[in-house]
């Protein structure tokens, strides 16, 4: 079972090493001690928004991660990324999408944007059971499907 701290490890690393400084003001999570392993790469992650602290400013970094919180987390993710990025071509997928009925309102429209721009696939654990505690293999397809859909939408070298 792969716990929170986990997942958050992997993708403090993963959005630290693809993204830039977001440069605004932000405050850090209350639980994080200061000089703690992790403290920068939390506060990297809160301060672009990709993962949030609690209501009561806590990051909770050993509390379980679910399926739908970890769709949350990769749509932020994509967005992040997005922001940077020009789309090479149009992407989109075709068919009707099904959306789990137990998912809240935000990890439905995560969901929808990660199914919909084909950054995961129809039959994604991530839009079945989805209220589940995500797997060592969840996070792996999941953010596999993630990267290759993101290589694909990279902007296309400069010829200068």
């Amino acid at each position: 079972m792969f716990r929170k701290n986990s997942l958050t490890r992997l993708s403090a690393a993963l959005v630290c090493a693809a993204a830039l400084a977001a440069g605004t003001a932000f405050a850090a999570p209350k639980d994080v001690p200061h000089n703690h392993w992790a403290e920068n790469s939390v506060n990297s992650v809160t301060a672009k928004k990709i993962l949030t602290p609690n209501a009561k400013g806590d990051f909770d970094g050993n509390k379980p991660v679910t399926r739908y919180e970890l769709a949350v987390a990769l749509d932020r993710f994509v967005k992040y990324i997005e922001a940077g990025r020009k789309p090479l071509h149009p992407t989109s997928r075709t068919g009707k999408l099904t959306l789990p009925s137990n998912a809240n309102a935000e990890q439905k429209v995560a969901l929808a944007h990660l199914a919909s721009a084909n950054f995961i696939p129809a039959n994604s654990p991530l839009l079945k059971n989805g209220d589940k505690v995500a797997t060592a293999k969840d996070l792996k397809d999941s953010l596999s499907a993630v990267v290759i859909r993101l290589s694909d939408r990279a902007e296309a070298p400069r010829k200068d």
